[in-house]
């Protein structure tokens, strides 16, 4: 069994700002921070013409104690993003995975950025798979909700940081 995800973010930015944001370690830090991360480390390298951003960090196991039992009291994530090059209008796609440190969870899909009206939408898509047995898909839609909010408070968190540096 998987869970997909697909969730949209909004900026009022172009494309190229959005992602000059999305792959500014600064940034990353700061989201993940914002987002209650308790040690985050981040590495923006070009390698050719695509651009892998490397964010490591370990979350507080704010989970129900089922979910607990497997995680411990921290959730250590290590995510991978390999983006593309830009076409002609600054849009963009990615592959990432997540991996939670050799827990039986990953999270892995696609990520695409592009124009929207006056500004960028940057759109996630990928699948949660648990392999514990009985519990998994507890575990997986308990996921999924959780990303869910990580998203939605890292399109806040990002919207305050382009009007903070415009």
């Amino acid at each position: 069994m998987a869970t997909r995800i697909d969730e949209v973010q909004s900026y009022d930015a172009d494309p190229d700002t959005v992602f000059a944001m999305l792959a500014d370690e600064e940034f990353i830090v700061h989201k993940s921070t914002q987002s209650g991360s308790l040690d985050v480390t981040a590495e923006v390298e070009e390698v050719g013409d695509r651009t892998r951003i490397r964010n490591k960090r370990v979350m507080p196991a704010k989970v129900p104690g089922f979910v607990k039992r497997f995680l411990g009291d921290t959730i250590p994530m290590d995510e991978t993003q390999t983006w593309a090059a830009a076409d002609g209008q600054g849009a963009r796609d990615a592959e990432f995975s997540v991996d939670f440190d050799g827990q039986p969870i990953g999270f892995s899909g696609t990520i695409s950025l592009r124009p929207e009206g006056a500004g960028t939408a940057v759109e996630t898509k990928g699948t949660i798979k648990c392999t514990v047995p009985f519990v998994g898909g507890r575990i997986e839609k308990f996921a999924a909700e959780w990303i869910s909010k990580y998203l939605n408070k890292e399109q806040r968190v990002g919207a305050q940081w382009l009007e903070d540096h415009a």
